[in-house]
């Protein structure tokens, strides 16, 4: 246990640089890895950094600005709720300071390695920070089986998931978001995917929800004027968006005109700066992306190996973005009337876009699809972080920190993820809960192959009709 120990103490040092130093030096050493000039890596890493710190100003500029009014609109609707939504910050904490945790890191590279040596899988995660997440499910299935191995398993079969996942939509994400070579085994985002990729095969069958190119729906909403054309314009432009959103923040919880003014605008502000300081990470990882893609081909001609990344650079598509904070009153009133709920939104609530970024790409872009699957994945999430409070509450406690008062369950909406419920639930069946394990994550290398070629087809055909995006 030593070894594990000695990786444990490594790894939180290493994270506790800040993102915007440990990711810099990492992108720059991948850079480097697949035979990027020492130069053009550095200025890559230094981008991606720079992107990482205005990511962080406005982040910091969200939770500044919507925190105090999130908190009003809880007592406004009198959200009596137990379980404390700490934000996802404290859960990774949480989850690297376990032994499991350490132990993950290892194993799960490992296990990386050997199913892209394999061709199991596609995807060479390098986004190692958010190993956390099955950190927490190894964590969780450790407590309620007293077995720690299987806690391991629980986490790989989590890790092996989101693998599979990134495989199936890597071309998908690549078309979407604009960068080559990349895919997104994120422990939250791929777990939303199945979710998402069902409704996506029943809209298809809703006239409503048909796909249509996006010159050909701007026109009929220009012919209609009505009131589709005026929601059109609301979702289609950030500032509008921002506007009405912020206002709306601002009227609930009860604010004066300069309270509503200052929130109303930096609301807008906010829409119109998370694309702006994301596309300045995505600058930065595109020469990466570009010099792996080249390697890739070079070094494995018979593969389209892709670099894993945190579903960061996804956020600053204009869908993700307009539907993530048109999210944001919707989880309060959810939360407030869903029964079995005990889950008050607050820390993850600024960063909704987080939760619907996988379903603009599902969607391609599709808006009304992007809506609707976010409004059905909200109950979702909040029912599963419900589940999870007790679970993450102890490790917590285990781990030394106190994250809320006496008498309340700590949770974060990030723990809503089927990766982390289905192998817990597994992993509790008495006698067999390992070889639910494994089989679980056969069948999901097994079908993610199929389901790989199955949306290759359906991606080129979509292509040579629509076009990459939808509307």
């Amino acid at each position: 246990m030593g070894f594990f120990e000695t990786v444990s103490q490594g790894v939180q040092y290493f994270v506790d640089l800040g993102s915007y130093i440990f990711v810099p030096i990492l992108m720059c050493a991948i850079g480097l890895l697949f035979g990027l000039k020492p130069g053009k890596a550095i200025k890559a890493g230094a981008t991606v950094g720079i992107g990482l710190v205005g990511v962080s100003l406005v982040s910091t500029l969200t939770s500044e600005s919507l925190g105090p009014v999130i908190n009003r609109m809880v007592d406004v609707l009198n959200l009596n709720l137990t379980a404390i939504d700490v934000g996802g910050s404290p859960a990774a904490a949480v989850g690297f300071s376990s032994l499991i945790g350490a132990a993950l890191i290892v194993v799960i590279i490992l296990v990386n390695i050997a199913l892209v040596a394999l061709k199991l899988t596609n995807t060479v995660n390098v986004d190692v920070y958010n190993f956390w997440y099955f950190a927490i499910t190894g964590g969780i299935v450790q407590l309620v089986t007293g077995n720690f191995w299987l806690g391991v398993l629980a986490g790989v079969t989590h890790a092996v998931l989101g693998l599979k996942v990134a495989d199936v939509m890597a071309h998908r994400t690549q078309e979407i978001i604009g960068i080559p070579a990349i895919s997104i085994p994120h422990g939250f985002a791929a777990a939303s995917a199945p979710i998402f990729l069902v409704l996506d095969k029943i809209y298809d069958r809703i006239p409503f929800f048909k796909h249509k190119p996006i010159e050909e729906g701007e026109e009929e909403l220009e012919e209609k004027k009505g009131l589709s054309y005026y929601a059109g314009i609301i979702f289609g432009e950030r500032i509008y968006l921002g506007l009405i959103l912020g206002l709306f923040f601002g009227v609930v919880a009860g604010y004066d005109f300069k309270g509503v003014a200052d929130v109303t605008i930096k609301t807008a502000a906010l829409l119109e700066l998370f694309p702006m300081v994301v596309k300045m990470l995505v600058n930065g990882l595109i020469p990466i992306s570009n010099q792996a893609k080249n390697f890739f081909t070079k070094h494995f001609p018979d593969r389209q190996l892709s670099i894993g990344l945190d579903s960061a650079v996804t956020i600053g598509h204009p869908v993700t973005i307009s539907v993530g904070f048109l999210m944001v009153p919707i989880f309060m009133f959810v939360a407030a009337i869903l029964p079995g709920n005990i889950t008050l939104p607050l820390g993850e609530v600024p960063f909704a876009a987080f939760y619907v970024c996988f379903a603009t790409i599902i969607h391609r872009a599709n808006r009304r699809r992007t809506i609707c699957s976010s409004l059905i994945f909200i109950p979702i999430v909040l029912w599963i972080s419900s589940w999870a409070a007790p679970y993450f509450s102890q490790l917590a406690t285990d781990a030394g920190m106190k994250l809320v008062a006496e008498g309340q369950l700590a949770t974060t909406m990030a723990f809503g993820d089927l990766f982390i419920l289905i192998p817990t639930l597994l992993a509790e069946v008495p006698y067999v809960g390992a070889l639910l394990l494994v089989a679980l994550m056969a069948a999901a290398i097994v079908g993610g192959k199929f389901l790989e070629k199955h949306y290759a087809k359906e991606d080129a055909k979509f292509e040579e009709t629509i076009g990459t995006e939808s509307m």
